[in-house]
């Protein structure tokens, strides 16, 4: 609450989906460290609730492990969970609503379909402001475009909507979310997380991950990270290998694919079609993915759909030079020969010939880390985001309150510059 007296705060409600630290949790518990450290006014107090059914409770919340709310709890962030039995729980909606009265937010802050959709079902965002981070939707069948349609609903009421760039604000405002409430805010990434201490690191990886990530001095590495569904497109980049191969037989390259999703079985099959078993490594998915870029040449990514992709910022935080297809927010963030090579999607021929151009050209590899990292620095750094976010709360709270009726006004001290 930001209160004329004591030292202007905010309260903040991050309600979180799944088990796993993924893209938007690591935001969020990193936005957590960071904002701790910058001594900005208004403070930010953030708690974190997720939907915990009884047999995926960690051993401090139940029976069986939690990464995301033991992540939580280690980074000091204060953890609460909203039970239920099984998916669709009519329940939920009022354990919701009562852990709303009983945390009293100054924002309620949410990330996934499902919890835009029982924000707006419970009706908590006619007594407090809400803000919706929408991340893209994914390619897998009938379900997830059902959900996706259900979000077009939950998505018209939230204070604002962030998303993550140009081209996913243009598609809400196609679904009828009005475009002078949508913020475009790309991810971001320290520049010392391929390094950072181990006391950080157990807070934000709660357990270290046993896959072997050796390898060959003569082997050349192309890394892949990202869940696999369709818009990824990682069957194009097997065939992109297989293109690499030919066009590099003097090289043994392995592609190394980190994440799960449904899209794996078709991944299995181009790779045994092409006779790939010995070149391309599914790893799944795995909880601390810096090893992996420690012993990558390159980072390919081969959408045909993104955001804003923390695999992009991870690798330029890294000194990883990346191949991209030149799809959603990857072109608002790197440049062509400048920051990252970038290709057309759908064409594994150019994403081979573009790889083999980095390993057939050290300086070019060099400049591009070193330009990159430079980016990072100076656009897309943890400190500049978590300030960004501070301001947009404050001007949030500011705004009028969802319902005079019912919540009473609070007055407001415009915090020292």
């Amino acid at each position: 609450m930001l209160d004329s007296v004591s030292e202007p705060s905010i309260r903040l409600l991050v309600i979180l989906e799944g088990t796993t630290v993924t893209g938007p949790a690591k935001n969020v518990l990193e936005f957590c460290r960071v904002s701790r450290s910058l001594n900005a006014q208004p403070v930010i107090t953030t708690s974190v609730s997720t939907f915990v059914r009884a047999e995926e409770h960690a051993p401090k919340f139940g029976t069986r492990s939690n990464d995301l709310l033991e992540a939580a709890s280690a980074a000091g962030v204060d953890v609460h969970s909203i039970p239920e039995r099984f998916p669709f729980d009519p329940q939920v909606i009022g354990h919701l609503r009562e852990q709303v009265n009983q945390l009293d937010p100054d924002i309620i802050q949410t990330h996934h379909v499902k919890s835009h959709f029982l924000v707006r079902l419970s009706g908590v965002w006619r007594t407090h402001h809400w803000i919706a981070f929408h991340h893209g939707y994914t390619d897998e069948g009938i379900r997830m475009w059902l959900y996706d349609q259900l979000d077009r609903w939950s998505l018209r009421v939230p204070s604002q909507v962030v998303t993550v760039c140009q081209p996913f604000k243009q598609n809400l405002s196609a679904r009828g979310v009005s475009s002078s409430r949508i913020v475009v805010l790309h991810n971001a990434i320290s520049l010392n997380w391929l390094s950072r201490n181990k006391k950080i690191d157990d807070a934000l990886v709660p357990m270290a991950d046993s896959t072997s990530t050796s390898r060959c001095e003569q082997e050349r590495v192309v890394l892949a990270v990202g869940r696999l569904s369709a818009e990824k497109a990682f069957s194009d980049l097997v065939v992109a290998m297989d293109h690499l191969r030919r066009l590099r037989p003097d090289l043994f390259v392995r592609l190394v694919i980190i994440g799960e999703g449904f899209e794996k079985g078709r991944i299995e099959r181009a790779v045994h079609d092409l006779n790939l078993q010995e070149r391309v490594t599914l790893a799944g998915h795995v909880r601390d993915v810096r090893p992996y870029y420690r012993m990558a040449d390159v980072l390919a990514i081969s959408s045909v759909s993104e955001g804003s992709p923390n695999a992009l910022l991870e690798a330029m935080a890294a000194g990883v030079p990346v191949v991209a297809t030149s799809v959603g927010g990857i072109p608002e963030i790197v440049a062509d020969t400048k920051t990252a090579l970038l290709v057309e999607p759908r064409n594994p021929v150019a994403m081979a010939s573009a790889i083999n151009r980095l390993f057939s050209n050290s300086d070019l590899a060099r400049a591009l880390v070193c330009d990159a990292r430079e980016l990072i620095e100076k656009q897309y750094s943890t400190q500049s985001r978590a300030r960004f976010l501070i301001g947009f709360y404050e001007q949030v709270c500011r705004s009028k309150t969802p319902s005079k009726s019912i919540r009473e006004l609070r007055s407001f001290q415009q915090p020292t510059p």
